[in-house]
Order: structure tokens, then sequence, then C-alpha cells
């Protein structure tokens, strides 16, 4: 999806918008998110990817920053998604005893998700929103080797790479009766176009709880899986992990 087709999304919408007079309502959501990475990445052309794995339960240990931030606006059936997402996650490990070979990985991880929103249902405090958009993809990846015998003695390679997919994707939550706890389920997807990754999938499933009017917390689980490749690069990683977030409705 290029950037004309995206701004053609957004200005069909913007008739919806603007001949309504209702007040628009915003949901901004910090999150720290301590998820782990496991998966391949490159390391020079015509060499083996070589792998990457942080479990969530080391990922507290392995992390360096992670964080997640997630920006809603609506106004009736019509809305808008930010979402943005770093991570910086960092391992070492022995990849061949016998030869002493170590490894030292960092991956960075950024994307930017921007999507036109639609409410498909909204009853009795469930609300099921459809979304479509695009995500920005930026990651740099560098391995650091030691010991071991040949060209990977003593070898440091660094890859970057950014690219652009199309995404598609529902939202629901759901109150939980006359309590003040309610729990949400988003799942999306997307990939499979020309300078885009093969495909990627991201989903969560999330417990929170309404203090106010304005103010809630959340506890929940959160799953990206994304498969790029471009040339020499690869990059076929999955990363998930644990949540914590702060709503404040305006």
């Amino acid at each position: 999806m290029n950037k004309s087709a995206i701004f053609c999304v957004f200005m069909l919408c913007m008739p919806a918008f603007a001949q309504d007079d209702q007040p628009w309502g915003f949901r901004l959501t910090p999150y720290l998110w301590f998820a782990g990475v496991k998966g391949h990445i490159s390391t020079v052309p015509g060499q083996p990817v070589v792998p990457i794995d942080v479990s969530p339960s080391d990922a507290i240990d392995d992390t360096e920053a992670s964080f997640m931030l997630m920006f809603e606006g609506k106004k009736r059936r019509h809305g808008f998604l930010l979402d943005v997402f770093y991570s910086d996650v960092r391992q070492k490990e022995e990849l061949i005893p016998a030869i002493d070979l170590k490894l030292k990985s960092t991956s960075e991880s950024t994307f930017v998700t921007g999507a036109y929103v639609y409410e498909l249902y909204k009853d009795n405090g469930a609300i099921v929103d459809m979304f479509g958009g695009a995500r920005y993809w930026d990651v740099d990846t560098k391995l650091a080797f030691g010991g071991g015998l040949g060209m990977l003695e003593g070898l440091s390679v660094r890859n970057s790479e950014s690219w652009v997919d199309p995404l598609v994707g529902i939202k629901a939550t759901v109150g939980l009766g006359e309590t003040r706890f309610f729990v949400i389920g988003y799942l999306a997807g997307g990939g499979g176009t020309s300078g885009g990754s093969d495909r990627f999938y991201d989903y969560s499933a999330t417990v929170g709880y309404q203090w106010t009017d304005a103010i809630s917390t959340s506890l929940g689980y959160r799953v990206f899986d994304v498969d790029y490749e471009d040339g020499s690069f690869v990059y076929d990683v999955k990363q998930e992990g644990w949540g914590l977030g702060l709503s404040w409705k305006f």
C-alpha cells in the first residue's frame, strides 16, 4: 500500500467526520511491554541465518527498553487508531561450545500503525470495531561473534531495514457484568505486498479495571510475528510478552 492509497482512505472518511456535530472522544494508553524474541535474522550474504531466542520470562533481564503507546479517537461510529511500539532486546549465547563460538545479538524494532476505525456493534457494554490502514516497520539488528574459527571469528554485522505493510483487523471490548472490569481482544494481520513483509500477524488479550470514568489500568499478553526477506536480509521473528497499561479518556 503506497502513501497515495493511504491518503485516499482517510480522505474518503472525512465527510463522515465533518457532517457530524457529535464531539470526539479520545483514549491515550501507554504500555510497558516485557517481550521475548524468537526467530532467525541475517548474518552476512551467503551465510546461514542465526537464531535469536529470548523467552518472555527472561525478557526483563534482556530488554534494554520497551514500550507501546495506543492513541484512539472516535466520533460516533467513525474513528482512528495510532499504535506505536519500540523494543531493544539483547542476548548472549554460546552457539558452538566445541570451538568456543559465542554470539551477542541486539534487535531493535519499531513499528507505527495508522488505521481508520469503524464501529460494527455497540450494545450493553460491548463494542466491536474493525479497522484498516498501514504499518511502518523499522528493524535494526546487530550480531557480534566471539571466539570460533574462520570468517565468523570476531565478526560484527549490522543490518537495517524499513518497509510498509497494509493492515486489517478487529478489536472487541466487553464489560464484565455490573463490575468495573473489562476485557479487550485485538487481532490484526497483513503483508504480502511488493516491497513489504511476506506476512505478519498481531494479537493480544487484555483484562482491565475502570477506576474512574477517565482512568483505567490493564494487564495483557501481546504477540506479533513478522516474516520479512529482501535479498540477503532476513528478519523472521516472533515477539511476545506481558504488557501493563494505563489509559486516560478525554
